[in-house]
């Protein structure tokens, strides 16, 4: 099935189910705090802006103070701004793509070298000083005819910017990882026997550009060691979450490179890769108490970040208009309330984190690009 279609059918489902949900009366404070609200602080919005009237569903930036920001938008654009002096401003709208916007990263390595990709089965490298076209396109090279195509679904690229890694829709029965060395632009080959349906996240390790982790709606979660020679001697492990797979990362527990896992139906499990379950797993009745709201059917997850005092976890309620917002920070198995984001002003759907300057950029249904300070 298509990924745009696939999006387009989720988002009627959330608005139809706003929709039945919500009366009049929802648009008030009818879903109060559970408990004592105090406890989480109060966290500072220094700038935001309604910058699209679609929505914002991906989102990065440089790692600096006034950073550089790409946004992914469902019109299947991505567009370029500047953060500085409490200024939001536009400088570019970078490419209108055939297709659902999938991701957009900026290099590891260079912060002028920026790659967004689409499920029209592209991914482009962008020098970020010129702006007028793409330096490099990568796409499936083995393949002529456009009804071949493989519709990419998620990208990454390595610690080191050598290797690209993206993740497939099913083609066929097959579902496919596929690599490119980022110097060329010919598909350097794939894996598909891993995994049986979608690969929804592709991430390589933040240290060592051969360790790759992909998460697929299947429920696996498979790790690899891509200097093996093939798929069956790099898959190294395969994680069963018992769950559809929708976003995956890597963080560091002491020494211990971990897991973190979102499932499409809102719940959050933690893994050492040590160890045949994970160690830590909230579900979403859970993640309602902990931010302190009775209604867990309209909870859901905005993001996961690493910090250095552990992970960020972004927890929202799309209930009523969609405002609230709040953070939990989670130490080995603590989790603990953190921050209150009193000034959000829609459901996030994408979020970024600069742990050099301890600031959190927001993007969400209502086009608002926010920055704040935690």
């Amino acid at each position: 099935m298509n990924v745009n279609i696939i999006v387009n059918e989720i988002l009627k489902m959330r608005d139809l189910k706003m929709a039945n949900n919500n009366t009049p009366d929802d648009y008030s404070d009818s879903d109060p705090d559970d408990g004592n609200s105090n406890e989480f602080t109060s966290c500072t919005c220094l700038i935001e802006k309604h910058v699209s009237d679609e929505y914002i569903l991906h989102l990065t930036a440089t790692n600096e103070n006034n950073p550089m920001c790409v946004l992914g938008l469902s019109n299947y654009t991505c567009e370029v701004y500047t953060i500085g002096n409490n200024q939001i401003d536009k400088i570019s709208l970078l490419h209108a793509y055939e297709d659902t916007v999938i991701g957009c990263k900026f290099s590891t390595t260079d912060r002028n070298s920026l790659y967004t990709g689409s499920s029209d089965g592209s991914i482009h490298l962008w020098d970020m000083r010129i702006l007028k076209k793409p330096v490099m396109l990568f796409k499936d090279t083995t393949v002529t005819d456009d009804s071949q195509k493989k519709p990419l679904t998620c990208f990454d690229i390595s610690s080191n910017d050598r290797l690209l890694a993206a993740g497939t829709d099913l083609c066929g029965s097959d579902v496919f990882t596929l690599f490119w060395d980022v110097r060329k632009h010919d598909l350097l080959g794939g894996y598909w026997e891993s995994h049986t349906d979608i690969i929804t996240e592709v991430k390589f390790h933040p240290n060592d550009m051969n360790k790759l982790i992909s998460g697929s709606v299947d429920g696996l979660i498979n790790l690899y060691d891509l200097s093996q020679p093939c798929e069956d001697d790099a898959l190294i492990d395969s994680l069963n979450t018992n769950s559809s797979v929708d976003h995956i990362q890597w963080f560091k527990k002491g020494k211990k490179d971990c897991i973190s896992c979102i499932s499409t139906v809102t719940d959050f499990q933690l893994w050492d890769l040590e160890k045949a379950d994970p160690y830590k797993h909230l579900s979403r009745k859970d993640l309602s108490r902990l931010i302190k709201k009775k209604k867990e059917d309209h909870i859901y997850i905005a993001g996961c970040h690493d910090s250095k005092n552990g992970l960020i976890l972004l927890v929202g309620s799309n209930y009523g208009k969609g405002d609230f917002l709040r953070s939990l920070i989670i130490e080995n198995t603590s989790v603990q309330p953190q921050y209150n984001f009193k000034g959000n002003h829609q459901i996030v759907r994408s979020s970024w984190y600069n742990e050099n300057t301890n600031t959190l950029l927001t993007g969400g249904e209502n086009g608002i690009l926010g920055l704040w300070r935690l």
